[in-house]
């Protein structure tokens, strides 16, 4: 493919012994029926539909999965490595016989929860703990440019040596046997420094460091003194009138100047709460859906537009965030309350933007940096008319 989707994918919802050791062995689709707050930022559950509650290690739930993915033009997920006290656990063993050439799988190393990354340690304990995680990446199919398996750091400011871990973790990968490792920050920095202690690649920031889309309703001039009278927070303030077009819009805007940074595109994402300095995304919300779906599909389709002026032939990839996000409401699996609108909106953005790259490597009509920024132009236009 001209622009590979991988699609960020929990893997503790199947009951593989060694995956639920992360959940301490607990049915890990536990928390999503526990009661919790249903409000204006805590949505109601929309718990899976078609695939159930399934199992990856039974293979015919497994192929359904897969299948489902591949039919939506994602080309591979993106699975968790995580340190379990004796060793790190990976979704890789269960997925990789649904992988081929054409389905793999990339990694997100959640060091962030792993304290002996937060310190220095032992050069002898560093390797250690190195060669168990190339070990770990060994397992399965990986998704990689130019031969090298794609491994996405979480936490990258919890390296207590940035560049020298991942100097030792690229020399084990070349002696475990890997062609060796594409180095991704998970969390760009607005100047790409990062890009300066070895990683190969930054992806964007997530939904805290974005402005939001407003819901239905919209302020009005008394809602703008009390911001300025200090009665009123002014992020809640932001949230009801910025613009989802010109929100999405400007996420295509200057993405160079943060160096090589991935796009990735949130077909939904409730957690506001979480994110209290911040403004969560309400890609599709629970007002106009088709209106929603239409700006979160031209996201998908200007972010794969993106990808493929702005990167190598092999380095070409988006990041959908997620697959099977139940717990943040990130999913593009069917659930019962949405049943297959997200599914359906990403197979058709996916589908367009390869359509759209495909004419244009036939029969460009321009330089394609011309007509992605005079896109642009146009839609930052239509959104100042909106606002």
């Amino acid at each position: 493919m001209s622009v590979r989707v991988l699609a960020f994918f929990d893997t503790r919802y199947q009951s593989s012994p060694d995956i639920q050791r992360l959940g301490g062995g607990t049915d890990p689709w536990r928390p999503l029926l526990d009661a919790r707050p249903v409000s204006r930022q805590h949505f109601a559950l929309n718990m899976p539909s078609t695939l159930g509650r399934y199992d990856l290690t039974d293979q015919a739930a497994l192929a359904r999965v897969v299948g489902m993915a591949i039919q939506a033009g994602i080309d591979g997920f993106v699975v968790d490595l995580r340190w379990a006290g004796d060793g790190y656990v990976t979704g890789s063993q269960v997925l990789a016989p649904a992988c081929s050439d054409t389905f793999g799988l990339a990694f997100r190393w959640r060091n962030g929860d792993e304290p002996f990354w937060k310190a220095p340690a032992a050069p002898e304990q560093r390797l250690e703990r190195a060669r168990n995680l190339v070990a770990a990446l060994k397992v399965g199919t990986a998704t990689a440019a130019d031969g090298r398996t794609l491994l996405i750091v979480d936490s990258p400011k919890d390296l207590a040596l940035p560049a020298d871990t991942i100097a030792l973790l690229q020399r084990e990968a070349r002696r475990g046997g890997l062609a060796g490792l594409y180095v991704v920050a998970h969390r760009a920095e607005d100047k790409g420094r990062f890009l300066s202690n070895g990683f190969d690649a930054l992806i964007d920031p997530g939904p805290a460091d974005w402005h939001s889309c407003p819901p239905n309703n919209r302020t009005s001039g008394l809602d703008f003194l009390e911001v300025m009278a200090g009665l009123k927070d002014s992020v809640e303030y932001l949230d009801k009138f910025f613009p989802y077009l010109l929100f999405a819009v400007s996420r295509m805007i200057n993405r160079e100047q943060r160096g090589k940074a991935f796009p990735r595109v949130f077909p939904s994402f409730y957690n506001w709460a979480q994110y209290p300095d911040g403004g969560a995304t309400h890609l599709v919300n629970q007002g106009n859906r088709a209106i929603e779906t239409y700006w979160y599909g031209l996201f998908m389709e200007n972010a794969m537009l993106f990808a493929h002026q702005a990167f190598p032939a092999n380095e070409r990839f988006v990041f959908l965030e997620s697959w099977n996000g139940w717990l943040d409401g990130s999913q593009v699996e069917p659930s019962l309350l949405d049943g297959d609108l997200v599914y359906n909106a990403t197979r058709d953005a996916i589908d367009r933007g390869r359509y759209v790259i495909r004419t244009r490597e036939i029969a460009p009509t321009g330089g394609l940096d011309e007509q992605l920024k005079a896109r642009i132009a146009l839609l930052v236009e239509a959104a100042q008319n909106l606002s």
